[in-house]
C-alpha cells in the first residue's frame, strides 16, 4: 500500500490531517486502511471507526471497513489522523503516516494519492497533554467547516500536499474483531449554574509542568500553550438548582449519569443559537459537595478529565477524538446559548464476551457484570491496565486479563497481539534484555519495572498451555533468555536478586516500601519465572535453579511464623533479614510455590481464616495489609487452586460488591484512589465462576 504524508508536518507534535475521497456508487465500497499515530474513519459524515491497532514501532495493522453509499448514491470517505509525535504509554512515537485502498467488488479505484489531505485547524494544536502516560487534550473552534469536509464538500482548510513516506511494515489485523460502537446515551441528573471562581486552586499533575519537556519526556512548554485547559475546567463551579434542562444559557450546566463507567468516545448533537463555550467535565466517580451537587474532580486521576468546544452558531454532530472513560459528565456553557440533544458516548469496547452464566445470587451477578465491563473496556487491541487515564498495555496485568480473555471469549486474540508487539519490539537502549514495562509505548526515562520481566516469562507459559502456540512461544525465547540474562547481574552470594534497579514493583501498599535491598516477593516471582523458562525450552539448568532458588527463600525468608519482605545489609554487609513483614508477600511465597498448604499449615489456615476479615490494628498489627493490586488477587486465585471455593466467593463480594454497585466495573485498589476500570480485575469474572459450579457440583 502506497504510504503518504505531508512531509512539511513531520516532526510538528499534535497535527491532525483529514483524508477525502468521495464518489459515487449503489454499492458498498471497502476500505484498506494503516496509519499512525490515531484515526477516526467517517463514511457521509457519520463516525465508522477508530484505530489502529496498536503495535510495535514501525509496525501497523491494516483494517477493512465497509462503507455503505447514502441516498444518492454517495460514498464520501474521511480518514482523520492525528500524529502526536511524542511519547508515551498508549501508543509507540514513530514518524506518521496514512496508507489507503477504496475498492469496488475487489478493484481499487482509488489509493492513498488519490485522497485530497487537509490539515485541520479547527482543533487547538499547543495545548497540554491529557496525562503524563497519553498525549494531548482535546479543545476546539468550531465552525460548519468541519461537517463540510466530512461530506465531501468545498471548505476552508489548507490543502496540503503530500509525498510517499518510509511508513511502517504492515501486517495484518490478526484476527481481531472491531470493536463494538454501540451507543450509550447519558440520563440527565442534575442541572444548575455555573462560574468561574478565579481563587479556586487547581492540580497541576507532572505531565503539565514537572518534566523536561526536551529530552525525556515531549511537551509544549507550558509558556508555548495556546490555553490551559485544566485552569480553565477546573476553577468552573457549579451549583444546582430545580432548572432542569438540556437549554443552556451562559453560566448553567447539566450533569448526565451514563449508567455505568463507560470507554469511548462521547457523542451528542448541539444547537449553537450564537457563539458558545461549552466544556465537558467527567470522571468515573461523583462525590458529594455540599453547595456543588454530585462533584467532579477531572484531577482526581492525575490527568485533564476535560473538553472543550468554542463553537460558531450552527448546529453539530459532535464525537470527541480520543476515547475516554467516565460515568459522570458536566456539560457547561461558559458564554452563549446551546441546545443539547442526544447526550452519550460511542462504546469503544471488545465484542467478543459470550459467557452465558446465570444463578440466583443477584449479587453474584452484578461483580460478575461488573468484571465482565471492565474486561471489555481493557481487551480492544491490546490488554491494557486502564481504559482512561493510560490506556498501557502493562504486564502483570496481562496475565490475568488474557487469563480472563480465554474464559469469556474462547480465544486469546487480543492478547496474542500483544505479546506479538513485545515480540517485534525494539530492544530498550538503557536496559539491553531487559522489557519494557508497558507495551507498545516509549520510555525515554529509561524507567523499566524488572518484576513485570518476570510476569512476562510466566505469562507466555500460560500462553502456550492456553492456545498450544509453540511456534510463537518458540519465537520469543530470545526475550525470555535476554530478561534472564539482564536480571542474573544482580545475583548475590545467595543466588538471589538484590539491589535491583528502576522500578521495583511489588503491590500497591506497604510492600512497595521494602523493596530496596533483597527484595523476597521479587525473589519468589523470579524463582517461578525460571521455572516457568526451563519448562517452555526443556533447559534442567534452569529447572535446578529454580528449585535451589526456593530452597533458600524458605531458609533466609521464613521466621518461623511468617515469610519476610526484605533483608538488607549492615555496616559489615552482612545480610540481615527486618521485621518488615506483609500479608502481600505470604501470598507470593504460596502462589509462586515457594510454600504450599503442607509445608507451611500453620500459615495457610492463618491466611485462610484470620487474615480473611481481620482488623490490621489488631489482629497481626506488624502484618502489612494487601490492596486489590494484586495481593488480593494473588489471594484469591491462589486459593481457588486449593478449592477453598466458599471463601473465595465471599471474600470477592466482599471487596468487589461495593464497586460494582458504585460503578459498574471494577477498580485497580480496593478504594476510588486510583482507576475504577483495571483489566486485571476482569478475572474475578472467572474466579467467582468456576467457584460458584464447583460448589454447585458437589
Amino acid at each position: 500500500m502506497e504510504q503518504i504524508w505531508n512531509k512539511e508536518s513531520i516532526g510538528e507534535k499534535n497535527v491532525s490531517l483529514a483524508f477525502v475521497y468521495k464518489t459515487e456508487s449503489k454499492k458498498a465500497l471497502t476500505l484498506k486502511l494503516a496509519a499512525s499515530n490515531e484515526y477516526q474513519v467517517f463514511c457521509n459524515g457519520t463516525f465508522t471507526a477508530y484505530g489502529p491497532l496498536r503495535s510495535a514501532h514501525r509496525y501497523s495493522h491494516v483494517r477493512s471497513y465497509t462503507l455503505f453509499p447514502d441516498e444518492r448514491g454517495q460514498v464520501c470517505a474521511t480518514v482523520i489522523v492525528c500524529s502526536a509525535q511524542v511519547n508515551s504509554y498508549d501508543r509507540v512515537e514513530e514518524p506518521p503516516f496514512f496508507a489507503a485502498e477504496l475498492s469496488f467488488d475487489g478493484k481499487i479505484i482509488a489509493r492513498s494519492s488519490d485522497f485530497a489531505a487537509y490539515r485541520l485547524t479547527d482543533r487547538l494544536q499547543k495545548v497540554q497533554r491529557y496525562s503524563f502516560q497519553r498525549t494531548f487534550t482535546e479543545s476546539y473552534r468550531l465552525s460548519d467547516e468541519r461537517q463540510k469536509l466530512l461530506n465531501g464538500m468545498p471548505c476552508s482548510f489548507p490543502r496540503v500536499e503530500t509525498e510517499e513516506v518510509e511508513g511502517n511494515t504492515l501486517l495484518s489485523d490478526g484476527g481481531l474483531s472491531e470493536p463494538a460502537y454501540r451507543f450509550t446515551a447519558g440520563t440527565a441528573i442534575e442541572a444548575g449554574t455555573a462560574f468561574t471562581d478565579p481563587a479556586r486552586e487547581v492540580y497541576h499533575d507532572r505531565s503539565l509542568t514537572g518534566i523536561n519537556c526536551d529530552r525525556s519526556y515531549k511537551r509544549f512548554p507550558v509558556e508555548e500553550l495556546e490555553e490551559i485547559l485544566v485552569d480553565e475546567a477546573g476553577k468552573i463551579v457549579c451549583r444546582p438548582d430545580a432548572l432542569h434542562t438540556d437549554s443552556l444559557t451562559a453560566g448553567r450546566y447539566v450533569a448526565y449519569d451514563l449508567g455505568r463507567n463507560t470507554s469511548g468516545f462521547f457523542r451528542f448533537t448541539v444547537s449553537a443559537c450564537e457563539k458558545t463555550v461549552l466544556y465537558l467535565l467527567f470522571d468515573e466517580i461523583v462525590t458529594p459537595k455540599e453547595g456543588e451537587g454530585l462533584f467532579i474532580d477531572i484531577t482526581r486521576l492525575q490527568c485533564c478529565n476535560a473538553v472543550k468546544y468554542v463553537l460558531e452558531a450552527g448546529e453539530y454532530d459532535l464525537v470527541s477524538f480520543a476515547p475516554y472513560t467516565a460515568k459522570y459528565v458536566r456539560a457547561v456553557v461558559s458564554d452563549g446559548k446551546a441546545q443539547i440533544r442526544s447526550f452519550g458516548m460511542i462504546t469503544l469496547e471488545n465484542p467478543d464476551d459470550t459467557l452465558s452464566f446465570t444463578c440466583d445470587d443477584k449479587d453474584l451477578l452484578k461483580v460478575i457484570d461488573a468484571a465482565r465491563a471492565s474486561f471489555r473496556q481493557n481487551a480492544v487491541d491490546v490488554l491494557t491496565d486502564c481504559p482512561s487515564r493510560e490506556r498501557a498495555g502493562w504486564l502483570c496485568d496481562s496475565y490475568f486479563t488474557s487469563r480472563a480473555e480465554k474464559f469469556l471469549t474462547g480465544s486469546n486474540r487480543v492478547e496474542k497481539n500483544f505479546l506479538q508487539a513485545y515480540l517485534l519490539a525494539p530492544e530498550l537502549p538503557f536496559a539491553k534484555g531487559m522489557l519494557p514495562m508497558c507495551y507498545p509505548s516509549d520510555h525515554p526515562d529509561g524507567t523499566y519495572i524488572p518484576n513485570w520481566a518476570m510476569w512476562y516469562i510466566v505469562e507466555l507459559e500460560d500462553f502456550l498451555a492456553r492456545t498450544g502456540e509453540r511456534d510463537f512461544v518458540g519465537q520469543c525465547k530470545e526475550k525470555v533468555y535476554g530478561v534472564i540474562r539482564f536480571l542474573d547481574r544482580f545475583l548475590n552470594e545467595y543466588g538471589l536478586l538484590e539491589n535491583l534497579e528502576s522500578w521495583i514493583f511489588v503491590e500497591w501498599s506497604k510492600s512497595n516500601e521494602f523493596v530496596n535491598g533483597l527484595n523476597f516477593p521479587s525473589n519468589m516471582m523470579y524463582s517461578l519465572a525460571l521455572a516457568c523458562a526451563g519448562r517452555l525450552y526443556n533447559d534442567p539448568k534452569l529447572l535446578e535453579r529454580a528449585e535451589k532458588m526456593k530452597k533458600t527463600i524458605r531458609e533466609l525468608s521464613y521466621n518461623g511464623e511468617f515469610f519476610t519482605d526484605q533483608a538488607l545489609r549492615d555496616a559489615q554487609n552482612k545480610l540481615i533479614i527486618t521485621r518488615n513483614v506483609t500479608e502481600t508477600c505470604q501470598y507470593y511465597a504460596f502462589w509462586t510455590g515457594v510454600a504450599d498448604k503442607n509445608t507451611y499449615p500453620d500459615l495457610y489456615k492463618k491466611m485462610l481464616l484470620e487474615f480473611a476479615k481481620r482488623d490490621p490494628d489488631t489482629v497481626y498489627p506488624d502484618v502489612f495489609p494487601s490492596n486489590a493490586f494484586i495481593g488480593r488477587l494473588l489471594r484469591m486465585d491462589y486459593f481457588l487452586r486449593e478449592k477453598e471455593y466458599a471463601a473465595v466467593l465471599q471474600e470477592a463480594k466482599t471487596y468487589y460488591l461495593p464497586m460494582a454497585e458504585r460503578t459498574g466495573t471494577l477498580w485497580e485498589n480496593l478504594t476510588t484512589v486510583a482507576s475504577c476500570n483495571h483489566g486485571f480485575s476482569s478475572y474475578i469474572a472467572y474466579l467467582l465462576v468456576t467457584a460458584y459450579n464447583a460448589l454447585r457440583s458437589v
